[in-house]
């Protein structure tokens, strides 16, 4: 009895962290949609900076000049870099061009979204796949123990 309950046990818990990172997984295009509106917004208020930064002229405004030029040129990168990625590679695009500010700030104001489309259900299943994957993985040297040491129990017994 008490096998059968650790057993539905073990299934509830699978299916729990299965459900989870299938969830989470679904969230992923939605963060980053959400990260590249604030992207965009960044990348708006760096080129107004290099704007002005340009118009003011002066000793001192051509070092702020170069900055804001070097701050419009790695936002752009990434945003291009993003809106370019196909489907299924845009999260490594993502990750090779993360800004860390931007990114706390996107989780800060993430509204989690009822993704419906095809390719939110896909990262959706990969990601239950992948954790049932990982999880059987992980528990799987701990029932090969317990298999043997209840195997040889039984033989001892016949014994």
């Amino acid at each position: 009895m008490l096998g059968w309950i650790l057993r539905q046990i073990d299934s509830l818990i699978g299916v729990a962290i299965a459900a989870i990172a299938g969830l989470t997984a679904s969230q992923l295009l939605a963060f980053i949609q959400q990260y590249q509106q604030r992207l965009g917004g960044h990348l708006d208020e760096a080129r107004l900076n290099l704007q002005r930064a340009l118009e003011t002229g002066g000793g001192a405004r051509q070092e702020i000049a170069r900055a804001a030029a070097d701050r419009v040129a790695e936002l752009e990168a990434a945003d291009q870099a993003i809106r370019a990625a196909g489907v299924f590679s845009k999260p490594i695009a993502f990750l090779q061009h993360l800004d860390g500010a931007i990114a706390d700030g996107t989780l800060q104001t993430f509204q989690p979204a009822l993704p419906l489309d095809p390719t939110s259900l896909a990262y959706g299943g990969a990601g239950i796949v992948l954790a049932w994957i990982l999880y059987n993985g992980i528990k799987a040297p701990f029932r090969r123990r317990g298999a043997t040491q209840s195997g040889q129990s039984s033989r001892n017994r016949a014994v």
